[in-house]
């Protein structure tokens, strides 16, 4: 018999206190840095456990380096070494990334991640370190996006984020101390050290107060949609084997609606956008020398237009050689014949060339200016976008100053501004029938798309909602595009018909050799045309909308804290909502295409004068009619909105933030995905902060790791646990092996609430998130141990429309779980937590939340 231990001696020194970190890491909503941390610090301190108390020290901030995370490809081959030589090259380093021409065309049509454009030049710098033989040594590229195409695609991110040299940041970490007291079973008092870190990201994926940028965020949601849906549809193709050679009979038709998905999503953003900037311009053009020719006296001389051709003599040719002087610093005796060539052009702006052209082609180079720096942003984002711009606005402001001169020489060589009013009338006219001649090609694409989509082989889960998420992408991108268009032309068209009222002009083709007195009449009736299926378009918008309201409007009263009903017929009704979705939006789709190609195929029979009887032309003029009385408000609240934001946007934008949130959520969740500009890709610049805060814990020696997360960060904090223990794994560098060695010495553990890994990524993205649901973890679910945790507890509400389960069936019970926090079985749990949404997980009334997170703290191993 075992004698019974001595009496601990009262002059030993009392056990160290437990260290704990907790790192807390927001979802999609609009936190200011430091206020997750505080929000779940305050929480644990109002809701302890029963017996226990917390106790807070101080809060605190400490700012850390972040270098850029390259990646495993960069790592095996010594890329960073041309970070340190980059970072010595001054300003040329900090130009934006601008790719060649070509590359950037075939980028436009898909991303070189599908293209394996980065597996192909990822594996030549990789030549000599790359594994000989297979089974030995770090996997390929090509190897790792066969195996785990998650973590390649991070590693991508990460690849082409550093092959266009980012700059290093800093990080102000916010850090919250508290003690826990408590008693063990035995009535010991046991204390325990936690600090709450914050890892915040909001900062890098979301908007600053500038105007101008939500603007262009806005339209760049509007194209991204499609873009996403496009490299969905991509993702399927290849698994279904249409980029194998020789091609299997089965994966044909797969090739074929991945074509025509590109093609549809290359013409919407390349063309269609740039076919719209144009009528833009050419519309200011009308409206601003429109409305000067009207000031001018009724009587020949044209007094304000002579005096601003004068103005423009002296200021243009100085200003240019003030910016030669400035830009080329070159030698006096350059200088002073580029000063020479300032003053003919002063002489022959002054003396030869008649008022209106100096006046016209000054106003015209300013919008092309503007246009070029809208180009340039879109450049950013979208690759080709102004290489197509350019080409277009190159012909446009070709064909208007040839429609000048001729008009000009018409008039026998009079200087009368309305020669350009009557150009640009002429122009509208051609970028019309461009955008007529993109519908008709589009009408039979989109017919195309239809039928391959509904008749590709081997059409399981994951390929059903690959196609569901192109369509519904392609639908919304589309819809949003043509509504924002046509209130943007019913805001600006009284602005154009101001400047070509009283202006006569003689159609080309709207119709054909038609004789209009007043252009404004003529602007006005191209105006109705060209929406009058507005009513069509918008009353098939709103039916998405509709439908999405109708199945989210239980959940948008629970995140009031409006509650009705139970916990049980929550969840149920929006999980029908959202397995009815893909259907409806097939059918929605189907409908707007056989809409769109019989209003593209009466208006291809009115031109050529085919009478189509009279109901039908009742049918259409009660829909142009409808049309114009659903734009009028349009109008006016666009107008006011557009007046509202120019004055008092950055000071809204800065002191309401919340007005901001559903552009911000939209951004949070493509930032994800985002490959543009090169230089600030989202997740590898939120990846980069995120393994330096982990580096800065792991290196404090704490105990354990709690890694609290909500939202969209819990996608954040999965893929790269998961990414970090693969790359530790295959030994490729030491920064990572080591801070994963260094990780694991503490007990890591993961508590995600609101969590869109299945509801929302693995259901959209079905090929990329196949290890959320191909996992066999706690009967069907992401495995903890994949992830790099130790345990790992999921927390829900019922009617969250973001992210609920992870485990087990899809009917899985939506009743509260009310048991307390204890010891599971199984690495992987999660507790449903009754009637609720998505944004209060960290309030203060949420005690369960809170009993959940102490129990991570404390749970023994």
């Amino acid at each position: 018999m075992r004698a019974p231990s001595p009496e601990p001696s009262t002059s030993e020194p009392p056990a160290r206190p437990e260290r704990v970190a907790v790192i807390a890491i927001h979802g999609v909503a609009d936190q200011k840095a430091g206020d997750t941390a505080r929000a779940i610090a305050s929480l644990m301190l109002n809701n302890p456990g029963p017996g226990t108390t917390y106790r807070q020290a101080d809060c605190d901030t400490h700012l850390l380096p972040v270098p850029p995370l390259t990646s495993m490809v960069q790592q095996r081959t010594g890329h960073q070494d041309k970070n340190e030589k980059a970072a010595t090259e001054g300003a040329a380093a900090q130009k934006a990334y601008v790719p060649p021409v070509r590359k950037a065309m075939r980028q436009s049509k898909t991303s070189d991640f599908s293209a394996d454009d980065w597996i192909s030049t990822a594996e030549s710098d990789d030549a000599g370190v790359v594994r000989a033989a297979k089974g030995r040594g770090p996997l390929t590229p090509r190897e790792l996006k066969k195996s785990n195409p998650d973590i390649a695609f991070s590693d991508y991110l990460l690849f082409k984020s550093q092959r266009a040299e980012p700059d290093h940041e800093a990080y102000e970490a916010t850090r919250v101390r508290m003690t826990r007291d408590a008693t063990d079973a035995h009535g010991q008092p046991v204390q325990q050290r936690i600090d709450v870190h914050e890892m915040y990201w909001a900062d890098l994926s979301r908007l600053p107060g500038s105007v101008a940028r939500i603007v262009a965020e806005l339209f760049t949601i509007v194209f991204r949609l499609s873009q996403l849906g496009r490299d969905a549809v991509d993702r399927a193709a290849e698994a279904a084997g249409a980029n194998k050679k020789p091609r299997p009979p089965s994966a044909r038709r797969w090739a074929w609606l991945a074509k025509l998905q590109t093609a549809l999503d290359w013409a919407f953003a390349n063309l269609l956008a740039n076919l719209f900037l144009q009528l833009l311009l050419v519309g200011l053009v009308i409206g601003g020398l429109g409305g000067l020719a009207r000031a001018e006296p009724a009587s020949g001389a044209s007094s304000l237009t002579e005096l601003l051709r004068r103005v423009l003599a002296v200021v243009v040719p100085v200003l240019a050689f003030w910016w030669y002087c400035y830009e080329a610093r070159s030698k006096v005796s350059a200088r002073i014949m580029v000063g020479l060539y300032a003053l003919l052009a002063v002489w022959l702006l002054w003396t030869q060339l008649p008022a209106h052209w100096v006046v016209g082609v000054t106003w015209v180079a300013l919008l092309v200016a503007l246009s070029d720096r809208a180009l340039r942003i879109a450049r950013d984002r979208f690759p080709a976008a102004r290489t197509w711009g350019l080409g277009l606005m190159a012909l446009t402001v070709g064909a208007l100053l040839v429609h000048v001169a001729i008009n000009a020489a018409a008039a026998g060589g009079t200087d009368d501004l309305r020669h350009w009013v009557r150009a640009g009338m002429r122009v509208i006219e051609y970028l019309l029938i461009g955008v007529v001649a993109w519908w008709g090609g589009a009408g039979v694409l989109l017919i195309a798309w239809l039928i391959a989509g509904q008749t590709v082989p081997d059409r399981n889960a994951a390929a059903r909602a690959s196609i569901a998420t192109g369509r519904l992408g392609l639908f919304v991108s589309l819809a949003a595009f043509v509504a924002l268009t046509m209130v943007a032309w019913a805001v600006l068209t009284n602005l154009v018909e101001f400047g070509a009222n009283n202006v006569d002009y003689r159609s080309f083709w709207f119709p054909k050799d038609g004789y209009w007195p007043d252009g404004a009449k003529f602007l006005r009736n191209r105006y109705e045309k060209s929406t009058q299926a507005f009513a069509l378009t918008a009353g098939l918008t709103l039916s998405l909308l509709v439908y999405l309201v109708a199945v989210l409007v239980p959940s948008l009263f629970a995140e009031l804290k409006v509650v009705f009903g139970t916990s049980e017929g929550l969840g149920l009704w929006l999980g029908a909502g959202y397995r009815r979705l893909d259907r409806f939006v097939t059918i929605l789709t189907t409908a707007s295409v056989l809409i769109a190609c019989a209003v593209a195929l009466l208006l291809v029979l009115k031109q050529c004068g085919v009478s189509v009887g009279g109901r039908i032309d009742a049918a259409v003029i009660w829909v142009s009619a409808l049309s114009q009385s659903g734009l009028k408000p349009l109008i006016f609240t666009a107008a006011t909105l557009t007046a509202a934001v120019s004055l008092l946007g950055g000071f809204l934008s800065r002191t309401v933030p919340g007005l901001r949130m559903p552009l911000d959520v939209a951004l949070d969740v493509d930032g994800h995905f985002r490959e543009f500009p090169r230089r600030a890709i989202p997740r590898a610049r939120i990846f980069s902060r995120y393994v330096s805060l982990l580096e800065h814990v792991a290196a404090q020696g704490y105990d354990r790791i709690v890694i609290v997360a909500h939202s969209q960060g819990t996608v954040i904090s999965t893929e790269l646990l998961r990414y970090l223990q693969f790359r530790a794994e295959q030994k490729v560098d030491t920064r990572v092996t080591e801070l994963w060695a260094a990780l694991n010495k503490s007990r890591l553990l993961l508590l995600t609430a609101g969590c869109p890994l299945r509801q929302l990524y693995a259901a959209r993205f079905p090929h990329l998130y196949a290890w959320v649901t191909a996992e066999d973890a706690n009967g069907g679910g992401p495995s903890a141990a994949k992830v790099g945790v130790d345990r790992w507890v999921n927390l829900y509400t019922a009617g969250d429309y973001v992210g609920r389960w992870l485990w087990g069936p899809d009917d899985k019970s939506y009743a509260q779980v009310s048991v307390p926090p204890a010891w599971c079985a199984t690495a992987e749990h999660e507790a449903c937590l009754g009637r609720g949404a998505h944004t209060h997980y960290f309030d203060l009334d949420q005690a369960h939340v809170a009993r959940w997170i102490d129990w991570m703290v404390t749970a023994p191993r």
